[in-house]
């Protein structure tokens, strides 16, 4: 996977639109009083268990203190910078069988990895005589131990070993022994464990253990909870510093690729495991203090909930330079990476507890570090004072920054740079702001006016002879409502209500009108307005009860009674509007086209009268 893509936040003013929507992680410092903690891990509470290299466990409590869990001081050794104990992991059914699993070199410089069991009487000590070797593994040299233990969410065992140290070697490359590799097992089916036969070199040309192979010195692996994508951080060589990738979906088997290259630099394609495709980093670092580092410490990909704007990225840093990234994947094989420089130094690795939230131990001081996004609390805020109309542009924002850090970058879509803008008429004002720690938050404010031509215009109650004309008060002292037919010169209504109703009208007749108003301070009229048709006159009830509707309500196929009499029909919507008229040819009419609802009939006789009938149509 070679797809990758760097930012570096070096000069904020530049791609702001890219770089300041990501997060901007910093250290809180949570606790202290642990000697050279290497390792921070859950069991599943509210404890966090911090591994310290010379040879204890130790429970950190929500309030800050602390108690030993286990001391196997006296079978660690501990006298090279990279030996110690230097990996837990807790069964998944821990609370069930009180089973934990810890690395450790053992005082003949080899690894051991051996299960232990929590004290039965005291679920905060463990029974220190209980250990029960599960792999023992001679090391060559004093340094890449590697040491770290996962389950993953398949409910293995994983184990991370380096290559062995010293002089160069290609133990890496060599899958007949287990140095160099992540190893997979099962700790439950067998005694002491067993390979699961869907490893990828079970019964084949390789060790039955091995999940992954072709690492230097992989310090620090982790799961994503979520996904269950495995990241791993492997210390380089010469000259890169690298983090790789194995999806969830992987059946096992990838060569990353040491000592044949490192990182995506090639070093010698003769050392390269025969017939083996190489699975490239989807991040390297060069070897520099100011933009990389020298030796890379493994994160996790934040779940918690405390920093949603960090939710999916990957942490981790370098060890020495005290250099920190965030990276994200953007498709199958891409990731963006975040560079957001020195935080602190001497961090040997991250933890995740119950809820996902992260931190990080410091090995020198024996702090220990909550991962924050100082991003997560910025927002904006807004006040605003609508303009008077729609031609008046005195509508203002005040802006309120909350939570941010002096001093500001505020940029508006209307290109002004002020906290507060003012002379503004209606429309959307949108705001953009960079804090000091490079954060970014967006916001929008909405002006309208309080005064405009009426909007949201309503006819209903048509009659014959009459109209009710509604409208949304747009702030207007009064309206004048002006109407009229085709021909005829306009009638006057003034009102201070957004309604009228119009009497005196002429039947089946077509109106135009008009909704003016002036607002206060604004130069001329404002005006809107519409048309409607009044309904037909009903001019002879006697002969209505000769000339029926059958059936009614119908689907739109109806009869009408005694059609003989009938010279024509026209039909009307519920509102008044006219819609087709055709003559009575028959008794069968077919509406069936019209949509489901109230419709009015008005039928012309021969003798020239008017009838009108409401059908209802119901498909």
């Amino acid at each position: 996977m070679k797809n990758i893509i760097l930012i570096l936040l070096i000069s904020f003013p530049l791609f702001q639109n890219k770089i300041f929507s990501q997060p901007q992680i910093a250290l809180e410092f949570h606790a202290s009083g642990f000697d050279e903690p290497v390792g921070i891990v859950s069991a599943g509470d509210e404890r966090l268990f911090i591994v310290e290299r010379k040879g204890k466990i130790k429970i950190l409590y929500p309030d800050g203190t602390n108690s030993v869990f286990l001391d196997i001081s006296a079978l660690v050794e501990s006298g090279f910078v990279e030996q110690g104990l230097l990996g837990l992991a807790f069964h998944p059914d821990y609370f069930t069988n009180g089973y934990f699993y810890v690395n450790y070199i053992n005082l003949d410089d080899d690894t051991r990895i051996s299960r232990f069991h929590v004290s039965v009487s005291d679920s905060n000590v463990a029974d220190t005589s209980s250990e029960f070797n599960i792999l023992a593994i001679e090391q060559p040299a004093l340094n890449h131990n590697g040491g770290d233990l996962h389950f993953g969410p398949d409910g293995y065992l994983y184990c991370a070993l380096g290559n062995g140290g010293g002089p160069s070697n290609s133990n890496a490359q060599d899958t007949t022994n287990l140095l160099g590799k992540i190893l997979r097992i099962d700790v439950d089916i067998a005694t002491p464990y067993a390979a699961p036969s869907e490893n990828p070199f079970f019964d084949g040309a390789g060790k039955d253990e091995l999940w992954n192979f072709g690492l230097r010195n992989p310090w620090r692996f982790s799961f994503d909870r979520l996904t269950g994508d495995m990241f791993i951080a492997d210390v380089g060589g010469a000259l890169h510093e690298e983090i790789n990738f194995q999806p969830a979906s992987s059946t096992g088997g990838e060569n990353y690729g040491w000592n044949c290259y490192e990182g995506n630099l090639l070093v010698n394609p003769s050392l390269c495991l025969a017939g083996s495709t190489l699975t490239f980093p989807v991040f390297d670092y060069l070897h520099d203090n100011a933009i990389g580092g020298f030796a890379v410490t493994g994160g996790y990909v934040y779940r918690g909930n405390d920093y949603p704007g960090m939710n999916g990225y990957y942490i981790f840093c370098d060890y020495i330079s005290g250099n920190f990234w965030s990276m994200r994947q953007i498709t199958a094989d891409s990731f963006s990476t975040n560079f957001h420089g020195y935080l602190e130094d001497r961090i040997a690795s991250f933890g995740e507890n119950n809820n996902g939230e992260l931190f990080a131990c410091e090995k020198t001081t024996g702090n220990i570090y909550k991962i924050i996004d100082q991003c997560s609390n910025f927002n904006l805020s807004f006040t605003v004072t609508h303009a008077s109309a729609a031609t008046i542009n005195n509508g203002a924002v005040d802006l309120t920054i909350n939570n941010g850090t002096a001093p500001f970058s505020i940029v508006w879509s209307n290109g002004a740079t002020t906290e507060d803008i003012t002379g503004l008429a209606a429309g959307n004002y949108t705001a953009t702001v960079i804090d000091a720690n490079g954060c970014l938050a967006t916001g929008m404010a909405t002006l309208i006016n309080n005064c405009s031509e009426a909007t949201g215009i309503t006819i209903s109650s048509i009659t014959t002879s009459s109209v009710t004309i509604n409208w949304n008060d747009t702030g207007a002292p009064n309206y004048k409502v002006l109407y009229f037919k085709a021909g005829s010169a306009p009638s006057l209504i003034n009102t201070t209500s957004a309604s009228v109703t119009l009497t005196g009208l002429t039947p089946a007749s077509n109106y135009v009108f008009k909704i003016r108003n002036k607002c206060p301070g604004a130069p001329g009229n404002f005006t809107a307005g519409g048309n409607f048709t009044t309904l037909p006159a009903r001019e002879n009830s006697f002969v209505e009860s000769e000339v029926h509707i059958y059936p009614n309500p119908n689907t739109g196929s109806f009869k009408i009674s005694n059609h003989m009499l009938v010279k024509t029909f026209s039909v009307y919507d519920v509102t008044g509007n006219y819609l087709q008229s055709s003559a009575a040819e028959s008794e069968n009419i077919d509406l069936s086209n019209y949509n489901n609802g109230i419709y009015l009939m008005s039928f012309e006789l021969q003798n020239g009268i008017v009838i009108n009938e409401k059908v209802i149509i119901q498909h």
